[in-house]
């Protein structure tokens, strides 16, 4: 049972943060405008070198309470303690200003998360071989091809509605960035729904309620 719990919460995760990180990394540029005025084209290359990290660390989250829940301290910990010795290499040698400069923090952030995750997965599969069944596999891989769809909508949208030098102020730069979010993520729901992935059931149907009840036909008493 609670496999099937864990690996149920890791899925839906899974889903939820693949178009948030999709639209993150496309969108990035309008978001750093939005948020720092100035520098905006550097900043927007550190937070696209850390969307990566942004999916690591929402898998990392729920990888690790595995572990919580064996009673296994000692794993997360010794995993973090290598990670923290890694970013520190890392965020060294990137962070040079013949290499990547402030950017490389970035890059050293993303690359050490996946690295987490990968050890902490590779620690479940030994301790438990049958953990990542073939629903959970089947269900990964059809959620990747459907993000590969979600990243086609996101980049067609960016080249419909790019980011120019005029664009300033929450409106505007609120609007292009709301399209893009709608769009990709209708994709995703879309697809997914389409795929028959159980995490969008729930989801169509609360929009399909939602729906009936905004458009539902007002009576007028005479």
């Amino acid at each position: 049972l609670f496999r099937k719990e864990f690996l149920q919460i890791l899925r839906v995760m899974i889903w939820i943060t693949v178009p948030i990180v999709v639209v993150c990394f496309f969108a990035r540029g309008y978001l750093a405008r939005m948020i720092f005025s100035r520098d905006a084209p550097e900043i927007a290359a550190i937070f696209g070198f850390l969307c990566l990290a942004i999916f690591f660390r929402v898998v990392y989250a729920i990888v690790s309470r595995y572990f919580y829940a064996q009673k296994d301290t000692w794993t997360p910990l010794i995993v973090s303690v290598v990670a923290i010795g890694l970013n520190v290499v890392l965020a060294w040698q990137l962070s040079r200003p013949q290499n990547y400069g402030v950017a490389g923090l970035a890059m050293a952030q993303s690359i050490v998360a996946s690295v987490e995750v990968v050890i902490l997965s590779i620690v479940m599969l030994v301790k438990d071989k049958k953990l990542f069944d073939r629903d959970f596999i089947d269900g990964i891989w059809q959620i990747l091809s459907i993000t590969g769809f979600s990243i086609v909508a996101a980049y067609i949208m960016v080249s419909l509605l790019p980011l120019s030098s005029n664009d300033t102020g929450f409106v505007a730069l609120g609007f292009k960035l709301g399209m893009i979010t709608l769009v990709t993520g209708t994709v995703h729901i879309g697809l997914s729904n389409l795929f028959g992935l159980k995490e969008a059931i729930p989801v169509v149907r609360k929009l399909k309620l939602l729906a009936k009840s905004v458009l539902k036909p007002v009576r007028i008493e005479w």
